[in-house]
């Protein structure tokens, strides 16, 4: 709303006074989504600790020269496109997550880097292979 008669302004200035209005409640569906995130959230931040323990800065170390930060990777049938709408428990998991520096992560998420994983998953040894190298992690 603009008002000319605003404390402080001139005659012939109009100044800008915001009213306050009452903020729409959330309805079922916002409320439903805040409550799953919040799930979400805490199994992911439980996962991510033992994973970060578990792997350090990237677990490809020694297949080639790390580089970046450290991160979070996805791994195989965890990949996040394919977990939406599981449960926080079936969808974060330290055997479908490793820590990946920049470099490893994006080769990874490319394709060029290959990984085999036995029945316990990044819990278990990874076998990589980026073209002709191979290494057991």
């Amino acid at each position: 709303m603009w008002d000319a008669d605003a404390e402080g302004a001139e005659v012939n200035e109009l100044v800008y006074v915001k009213h306050a209005r009452p903020r729409k409640p959330k309805g079922p569906t916002a409320k439903y989504r805040a409550k799953r995130k919040r799930a979400d959230d805490a199994e992911r931040l439980m996962v991510r600790a033992k994973v970060d323990e578990r792997d350090g800065y990237c677990r490809l170390t020694g297949l080639s020269p790390c580089s970046g930060d450290s991160e979070h990777a996805h791994l195989e049938d965890k990949k996040r496109a394919r977990t939406r709408g599981m449960e926080p428990q079936e969808r974060h998991t330290t055997a479908g997550s490793a820590m990946f520096c920049t470099g490893h992560h994006t080769l990874y998420d490319a394709g060029k880097i290959a990984l085999a994983m036995t029945e316990k998953g990044a819990d278990g040894p990874i076998r990589a292979q980026l073209g002709e190298l191979v290494k057991v992690c």
